[in-house]
């Protein structure tokens, strides 16, 4: 399978990227909120998907009236998120790909909108995969989080490599925007695959990592080759 374009690196989400945090984040939201007698929008949760904590946070306390502060929710909900990432397991195909690029010199970043204190917890569940980060970046590490490119532009000089030569892995709208913003080339995985026609500003667009050919992007393909079912859609630029 030929190039269609040629990355030197490549960038991670975390949340929904590569862990299936995003079950966890649900489970919390609907436990802290039944505290209050209040139950989830799905509509205005979807919303939230891969926004800044902070923004997050002041979101959630508006549409559902909680009397509390930022840092009082945060306080509160804290233990509660640690509690349950202990059950987050990688996505599918995360294992093989991370492996794969970092056993042939792919240079790997991670970058998060989360805060680094929980991305530093989360990964955990990486196991012996979360040490093929050289960089690890987290919401409030850089002036303004997804979609603004800042994390990606951040990540990209700290990897050495120029941003149009990194190829970000992405599930959030959010996300996918901040990347393109950066002048990266783009992959996504929507955790909402009812939205996939909201992504098409993507470069290729994927049902899950395990659709993923490193080929596509000058990439070393894998040794064992195995011919996986190609369920994307491309918007090759």
């Amino acid at each position: 399978m030929a190039a269609t374009h040629r990355v030197s690196a490549v960038i991670f989400d975390l949340d929904g990227t590569l862990l299936d945090t995003e079950r966890a984040t649900r489970d919390v939201l609907k436990e802290f909120l039944g505290t209050y007698g209040k139950v989830p929008d799905a509509a205005k949760e979807e919303k939230r998907l891969g926004q800044m904590h902070r923004e997050s946070t002041t979101g959630i306390i508006a549409d559902y009236g909680l009397p509390i502060t930022v840092e009082e929710y945060s306080e509160a909900i804290y233990p509660l998120y640690i509690k349950r990432w202990q059950r987050a397991r990688p996505l599918p195909g995360v294992n093989r790909l991370l492996k794969h690029l970092h056993k042939n010199g792919v240079p790997l970043a991670l970058a998060s909108n989360s805060i680094r204190r929980n991305i530093d917890h989360k990964i955990l569940k990486l196991g012996e995969l979360k040490d093929c980060f050289s960089v690890v970046l987290g919401g409030d590490q850089v002036p303004h989080g997804k979609p603004c490119p800042d994390i990606f532009l951040e990540a990209a000089k700290r990897l050495g490599v120029n941003p149009s030569s990194c190829l970000v892995i992405e599930d959030s709208l959010v996300g996918v925007q901040a990347a393109k913003a950066s002048g990266a080339k783009v992959v996504a995985v929507p955790s909402l695959q009812s939205q996939r026609h909201c992504y098409s500003i993507a470069d290729l667009i994927l049902y899950s990592l395990l659709d993923f050919h490193p080929e596509l992007w000058g990439l070393p393909p894998f040794e064992d080759r195995n011919s996986f079912s190609i369920n994307h859609q491309l918007h090759f630029c």
